[in-house]
């Protein structure tokens, strides 16, 4: 049995047509079997267009529209090839996340977002978030976090990740791709 290949979005930030998201990501999400995204995808063409590639699981971002809001939950938790999977954009409220927005995700300030993350999608043995733009694969006590960072100008290279999920549970492999 092969691996279920995974694509993993977030922070698209297309105020008006999928046209604005690079179309060598729609090139690539070509290769996968099902899409995760994790918030600001801020136009319903977007999702609609990722839709035509795969199957997508989507959760709204803090810069959603309100179509997107009533459509998309905050927080989803999915199991794809026997894995738990918690999906969430990983905005917090102010008091919360500037403890630790400013610093990196292997300081320890850091903890406290992994934490409440954790504490947000219970069971989940991958946790998907965006919202920083800023990729990482690492796991935090026994949980991998993904954030596949943003293809959305102007912020830093456009990335998404893989995820393959092997059919015979195995270890999950997760990489950041550059476009």
């Amino acid at each position: 049995m092969k691996a279920l290949r995974v694509g993993i979005i977030s922070d698209t930030h297309a105020s008006r047509s999928a046209s604005e998201v690079p179309s060598q990501l729609f090139d690539r999400l070509q290769e996968v079997d099902h899409i995760l995204h994790a918030g600001d995808i801020v136009s319903l063409p977007v999702l609609e267009a990722l839709e035509a590639i795969a199957p997508v699981t989507a959760v709204a971002g803090n810069m959603d529209p309100p179509e997107l809001r009533r459509r998309l939950k905050r927080r989803e938790i999915i199991e794809l090839a026997g894995r738990v999977i918690g999906l969430s954009h990983g905005h917090q409220p102010h008091a919360l996340q500037d403890h630790y927005i400013a610093h990196d995700y292997n300081e320890a300030p850091f903890d406290l977002f992994f934490g409440v993350m954790r504490e947000q999608l219970p069971g989940a043995e991958i946790i998907i978030f965006g919202h920083f733009h800023r990729p990482v694969v690492r796991t935090w006590r026994n949980t991998l976090f993904i954030n596949p960072g943003s293809v959305a100008p102007p912020h830093r290279e456009p990335t998404f990740a893989l995820l393959d999920l092997p059919a015979d549970g195995g270890a999950p492999v997760a990489q950041i791709v550059v476009l």
